[in-house]
């Protein structure tokens, strides 16, 4: 039956509305978009490490001028990101540039969307485990939004749900883990350390069937990456609210950490901007799409993990998805604290809901019920509407694009 193949569901899906969406949501539209298109530049010209805004780039050599587009060096705040984000986009951009003006701008944005389909589309397929889940958090509005953009965070979603994909498959499906497998997860973790939360499945190497080294190979695989990500991020500029003295900051992180964990504690509290833009704020986060749509859709996401059981799932790997999980939005605060946040602020501020869309694996995991509540035909016919469910939000999400723009 085709609800037992969710990974083709997915691409009629993400192509026809994300094609839709791309059309329909004008250039620089997207969070940060424009910022991510100079990069895009920068990498489509050959230059893959920038210590400086905009060095040496000629954006206009893509984009007409009649767009309206002023590269301003305060907005490039992607100048620091690896080129490893940006090669479809810009192979798009390049593309585009033998045809000129707005063509060029969209090429680079349909080369980002096949590229995110691609990646998304084989993790569905080769996960034991959470087809429907990975299947409703990439369908998402603001999955698919950011899928269709020039943003940084097409390639940086595909990629992170692939590689936590394919983590699952050796967990859940092999026996053994194989000199081939070993060399594909070491490429895959040198590619995460160059994106942007894609690098935390690699704390899941600890679960891997390997008979030997295992918690050897685990343990050098996370000093590798987070060595390998703490140099890029040294060496490049990292974009920093000009509002806030980071140097101040710091000092109060050090000297006074209670002031950081009292704003960490609010921002935790008030986090309900979190969940709802993780569903889907769009345009530039002005685009809400209705107070009645957000809470349904969080409990619709909620049910999967009761409806959907898997029994494969154990209680250690639970406590390290909570683990990582907690890891990661810590160091999102801190990070957002230091770059971002003024002292006399209410909460850290500057973090938005699509930061998370990259370890929403980790989410699965923490709600996995390994007991069965219901039928197997109570099931399949849940599984029906949740795919009539992601149908309703391409159509509601795209309806109110079309209303706005």
């Amino acid at each position: 039956m085709w609800i037992k193949k969710p990974e083709f569901i997915f691409i009629i899906f993400a192509f026809i509305f994300g094609l839709i969406m791309m059309l329909v949501t004008p250039p620089y539209l997207v969070p940060d978009e424009a910022a991510h298109l100079m990069r895009a530049c920068e990498v489509a010209d050959g230059i893959l490490y920038n210590k400086t805004p905009a060095q040496n780039v000629e954006c206009d050599k893509y984009i007409q001028k009649g767009m309206n587009f002023q590269r301003l060096e305060a907005m490039h705040q992607c100048t620091g990101y690896s080129p490893v984000m940006y090669a479809f986009s810009a192979l798009g951009l390049k593309v585009g540039s033998f045809f000129g003006g707005k063509v060029m701008f969209y090429f680079g944005r349909f080369a980002n969307l096949l590229a995110w389909i691609i990646l998304t589309a084989l993790a569905i397929r080769i996960t034991p485990v959470f087809k429907f889940p990975f299947l409703f958090a990439a369908l998402m509005p603001m999955t698919l939004y950011e899928g269709m953009s020039l943003s940084a965070d097409a390639f940086n979603n595909g990629f992170a749900f692939l590689f936590t994909a394919y983590i699952f498959k050796l967990i859940f499906e092999k026996k053994d883990v194989s000199k081939k497998d070993i060399i594909l997860l070491s490429v895959m973790t040198l590619i995460s350390a160059f994106t942007k939360g894609a690098i935390f499945p690699v704390f899941l190497f600890y679960f891997l069937p390997m008979k030997k080294y295992k918690t050897v190979f685990a343990t050098l695989m996370l000093i590798a990456a987070f060595s390998l990500m703490s140099l890029w991020s040294s060496i490049n500029m990292t974009f920093v609210n000009p509002d806030v003295n980071i140097e101040f900051n710091k000092y109060l992180f050090i000297h006074k950490p209670w002031h950081f964990l009292s704003l960490y504690a609010k921002s935790i509290v008030n986090s309900g901007y979190y969940m709802s833009s993780c569903v889907g704020i769009l345009g530039w986060l002005n685009i809400r799409l209705k107070p009645f749509f957000y809470f349904p859709t969080l409990l619709i996401f909620m049910s999967m993990f009761v409806f959907l059981r898997e029994e494969k799932v154990t209680n250690k790997m639970r406590v390290c998805a909570l683990f990582v999980l907690t890891v990661f939005i810590t160091l999102l605060h801190v990070y957002y604290y230091l770059i971002w946040t003024i002292p006399d602020s209410d909460r850290i501020h500057g973090i938005q809901g699509r930061y998370f869309i990259p370890v929403l694996p980790f989410v699965f995991l923490i709600l996995a019920q390994s007991k069965k509540y219901f039928s197997d035909k109570i099931v399949e016919l849940y599984k029906i509407f949740l795919i009539c469910y992601i149908f309703y939000m391409q159509i509601f999400a795209n309806v109110i694009l079309f209303k706005t723009f």
